[in-house]
């Protein structure tokens, strides 16, 4: 022990030390607490700038969709005012269908009435004058309830014209964006107008409409504003962030609660009080202690001196010796037996202590004369082991122990025993060399080594490799069983292994093992019995055999799923149905077969990448279905088999699957719409298997596509229709190579004079028999088949070939078009086809008129724009056939390099009685001609249809009333001899909507 200058020395020691350590905690707790309220601060600020930033992107899209809708209506009121109404209703009816966050959409003029389908609002002139200015167009109005109690915030934007178009906008979709936030039991996310009202809140909706004032540190023009305050809903203190960085008349509010966010610090704090309580009432006890030893000590040395004789006899005994160091500090009172260890004369008495040292082994002598130079100066316990060489050569060990000791006048002296542990030293360089042989082998081995209690389990050693590959540490392996290592469900089957095994080895097992981060291994493991420190042990080899088992796995997997879409094979699929009714003969099962519409136009427009990112997300939706109802599958490239094993839920399943197919996914080019044809089937009936019921269910979809319905139920004469058109697409095949088909032709006139101005070219097949097969039987059947690609080329070289026999017959400045199918028109490779069908027959600018449908121009609408963009610079005149059938766009239609519009025959027919017609095909030429385009009247089968087109500014119009479908001879034979008017000629494929007469 210390003496009483060194106690006094630790006592000053600890009592400075605690003050440190009392100061730097106090320090350190209120620094942490004002990072906890920084970093609160932080999180506010976070959550607001991310909502801000979320809302400025809804409110930029609703801007944008208004400016378009106030565009289209500024169009429609310029150029068919009186029809704009109906029109532009139409147009905001489909942007509200397809956002059910919008209410509704109104266009009011400057007073509140209003223009379009929709209440007037009397109210506005007044809202919109009070409403606060932002940087942005949009105007927010007062916060309003609808008939079914829910809540909608009008949006204003004024149009070019001075009206207002107002979007009643659901609060909701602001719900939806702060639902969920994490800002803590007590944080809250609030989105509110610049007047203050909540338009949403994470968790509360009872306080929408609530207004609360904003901070004055907010800037008007947007920017953020942080401060600590309460709030006046639910009087919570907070750390708030107001964020209107987006520029919109909104603000987003976000706090974390201080209560909340403090609670961890409250505990740290009291930790460290606890800390600092707990060391001065240590240091207490420690003084006290001391004190203690000191009285001991003085007891110690009197027992020592009391019992010189009886150890002197213990020494003789135990090969023991003790030794004195002497006041001069240059001898060594040594006992006889002391003595005769160092090999000196056994003679009790002073010796010097430098023959002490140069006895000892000239390895050890300087780390030894170290240690008792280091012990006599401090005080502190001398030990030390070492050799010592004997006259006559022979080394012994020895282990020499001392300490300061006073003497019976009071004189603090060194001294100590020295013990011969020679044989001792020997006995356990044995028992070292054979561990370290075993610890050689043990841990030098590449794979898991280790040695667990058959009795408890535990670990008893393990290896490097071991530690390397599972991830704990040796203390933790040590602290463990093995049973920690394998997954909870394995333990019952761990235990009965380890009884089961009688044998000395065992192995060849594959085991799951797991590592300390939760990663799963495949282990096979080698054991074998044996004695570990008196206890029996396994001496275990893991080898890991993951990727061996992930591989063969990885090959079972591959074999039954898709590797694309991870979804079941169908022959997989099959495989299991007809498992299934083998075990268990069940009712019929409900087979539904998807086929996806276009997808095989994404990689080739879009990218391989693209075209992956979108399948995968439909197989996801059809995979859930498929979870959801019994089984699913997918069929490369574009088809996907679902299946209801209970046959009562087909309808349910077959509207979770128009759902699916209904919402566009989202892709690298945009979004993408999911069209598709379902076919249904059921069975298995009189003997069929899995597969012949998904056949008929394919089927059923190709009928689907064939007759352009969504989703068809299989009926038995289905099966026989699907024989006659696969034998008649093996003869299209053969038509295809043989050039079977021709061209026959129907002129197009000028309104006003009758002049043939156009001509439009019809396929058509004919049979042996002189019969043709109607396009609308085998059109379809190209494009299933891709041979609409090679047939599309031969019309297009037969259209170069016949402008050389009209310029032959007098008539070359008549052009020649062609109508080009999807596939064909969003290739590379038509602007390449045409130059090069310009060269080798010599056609010159304009000969050549390419006609495309508004389904083929809105698919892609920015390749479109391109691909006709350098169809323009290379001369082709272009046309949107059948315009006013689908969804027609006029924001691109504005845009569109276009010379021509054609109005479908379905607006012409008894255009000259029929109000409604006659109302389309009025606004439809006006948009036309505001547009700067032509306009091509088809289908006019009566005298009074073309005299109510001339009357209506019609340019130009085709029908049988005009001219019947004839080969090109023909058609030129019946022709006036006079100059051509210098209209284009177009020349069109053959369209593929069934019905049409012109076919």
């Amino acid at each position: 022990m210390p003496p009483l200058g060194s106690a006094r020395t630790v006592r000053t020691v600890g009592l400075l030390l605690g003050l440190v350590i009392t100061i730097a905690l106090g320090v350190m707790v209120l620094q942490d607490r004002a990072a906890r309220v920084e970093a609160a601060r932080k999180q506010s600020l976070t959550l607001a700038t991310g909502v801000d930033r979320l809302l400025m992107y809804e409110l930029r899209n609703l801007e944008r969709a208004l400016t378009g809708i106030a565009a289209d209506g500024d169009t429609f009121f310029r150029t068919a005012p009186a029809q704009a109404p109906a029109l532009l209703s139409e147009a905001v009816a489909g942007v509200v269908s397809r956002h059910p966050e919008l209410e509704s959409i109104v266009l009011f003029d400057a007073r509140g009435r209003a223009l379009t389908r929709g209440a007037s609002d009397p109210t506005l002139p007044s809202w919109i004058a009070s409403a606060p200015k932002t940087a942005r167009p949009l105007v927010f109005g007062p916060l309003q309830r609808t008939h079914d109690r829910a809540w909608v915030v009008p949006v204003a934007l004024r149009s070019r014209s001075g009206g207002w178009l107002v979007a009643r906008l659901r609060t909701s979709e602001f719900e939806r964006m702060v639902a969920g936030l994490d800002a803590g039991r007590e944080g809250s996310v609030t989105v509110l107008d610049r007047r203050g009202v909540v338009l949403a809140r994470n968790g509360a909706g009872v306080y929408i409409g609530r207004r609360v004032p904003l901070p004055a540190a907010l800037p008007l023009q947007g920017g953020t504003a942080t401060l600590e305050m309460t709030s006046e809903l639910d009087r919570i203190t907070r750390e708030a962030t107001f964020s209107a960085a987006s520029g919109y008349p909104v603000v987003v509010a976000a706090g974390i609660g201080l209560r909340e966010a403090l609670a961890p610090w409250a505990m740290y704090a009291g930790t460290a009080v606890a800390g600092i309580l707990l060391y001065w009432l240590g240091l207490l006890f420690f003084l006290r202690r001391m004190a203690g030893a000191e009285a001991a000590r003085e007891v110690m040395v009197d027992e020592l001196q009391a019992n010189a004789d009886w150890l002197h006899q213990a020494q003789l005994a135990a090969r023991t010796g003790v030794w004195r160091l002497a006041s001069d500090e240059t001898h060594v009172r040594a006992s006889e037996h002391t003595a005769a260890m160092f090999g000196f004369p056994p003679v009790s008495g002073l010796i010097p202590i430098d023959r002490f040292f140069e006895s000892m082994h000239p390895e050890d002598r300087a780390r030894v004369e170290t240690e008792f130079a280091q012990a006599s100066e401090s005080g502190a316990p001398f030990k030390s082991e070492l050799r010592i060489i004997l006259p006559d050569g022979e080394i012994r060990w020895i282990v020499s122990r001392g300490a300061l000791v006073a003497d019976r006048h009071g004189e603090e002296r060194m001294t100590g025993t020295i013990v011969d542990i020679t044989e001792r030293h020997e006995a356990m360089a044995r028992i070292e060399r054979a561990e370290s042989q075993f610890r050689e082998l043990f841990e030098r081995n590449p794979l898991p080594f280790w040695v667990f209690d058959i009795e408890t389990l535990a670990f008893l050693a393990v290896n490097t490799a071991a530690i390397r590959d599972y991830g704990y540490s040796r203390e933790e392996f040590l602290a463990m069983t093995i049973l920690e290592v394998r997954p909870a469900d394995d333990a019952d089957e761990v235990r009965e292994s380890v009884r089961a095994i009688q044998g000395e080895d065992h192995g060849d097992r594959v085991w799951a093992h797991l590592t300390r981060d939760g990663r799963r291994m495949d282990v096979r493991v080698h054991s074998s019995r044996i004695e570990f420190a008196g206890r029996a042990a396994r001496l275990v080899l893991a080898e890991d055999v993951t990727g061996q088992v992930a591989y063969e796995r990885d090959l079972a997997w591959r074999a039954t799923h898709d590797a694309t879409t991870g979804m079941l094979t169908v022959p997989a699929l099959v495989e299991q149905l007809d498992a299934l009714q083998d075990a268990d003969p069940r009712p019929a099962y409900a087979i539904a077969y998807v086929q996806l519409r276009g997808l095989e136009l994404v990689a080739p427009t879009l990218g391989r990448r693209a075209g992956e990112i979108i399948l995968r997300a439909a197989a996801k939706r059809f995979g859930w279905i498929g979870q959801t109802y019994g089984f699913a599958a997918y069929l490369p490239a574009e088809s996907f088999v679902i299946v209801a094993l209970d046959p009562m839920q087909r309808d349910a399943m077959v509207a979770s699957l128009v759902r699916a197919t209904a919402t566009p996914v989202e892709g690298d080019g945009g979004t993408h719409p999911l069209e598709a044809w379902i076919g249904l089937a059921e069975g298995p009936h009189n003997g069929e298997g899995a597969e012949q019921v998904i056949g008929n269910a394919a089927l059923a979809a190709l009928q689907a596509r064939r007759d352009n319905e969504q989703v068809v139920q299989f009926d038995a004469t289905m099966a026989a229709k699907a024989s006659g058109r696969l034998a008649l697409a093996g003869r299209l095949r053969h038509a295809v190579e043989r050039r079977e088909f021709e061209l026959v032709f129907q002129t197009i006139q000028h309104v006003t004079d009758g002049r043939v101005v156009s001509m439009e070219a019809l396929l058509r097949w004919r049979q042996a028999d002189g019969s043709f097969i109607p396009p609308m039987q085998f059109i379809p059947l190209c494009e299933e088949s891709g041979l609409i690609v090679p047939l599309g080329e031969w019309v297009l070289e037969e259209a170069a070939r016949s402008h050389g026999v009209l310029a032959s017959a007098g008539r070359g400045d008549i052009s020649i078009a062609v109508n080009v199918s999807a596939m064909q028109f969003l290739s590379d490779t038509l602007p390449q086809s045409l130059r090069a069908l310009r060269t080798a027959h010599g056609l010159p600018r304009g000969a050549l008129h390419v006609e495309l449908t508004e389904s083929v121009v809105l698919r892609r609408p920015e390749a479109a724009r391109a691909v006709m963009s350098e169809l323009r610079a290379d001369g082709a005149c272009i046309s949107i056939d059948d315009f006013g059938t689908g969804f027609s766009s006029m924001a691109y239609l504005k845009d569109l390099p276009l010379d021509y519009l054609k109005v479908d025959r379905a607006f012409v027919a008894d255009v000259h009685h029929d109000e409604r017609n006659a109302s389309i095909c009025r606004a439809l030429i006006a948009l036309g001609h505001g547009l700067g385009l032509k306009i091509i009247a088809e289908g006019v089968e009566c005298a009074e249809e073309l005299a109510w087109l001339r009357m209506h500014g019609c340019d130009q119009a085709q029908g049988y009333h005009l001219g019947r479908p004839a080969p090109l001879a023909e058609v030129l034979a019946s022709m006036p001899q006079s100059a051509p008017s210098g209209e284009a000629i177009s020349i069109q494929r053959h369209k593929t909507l069934g019905g049409r007469r012109r076919t």
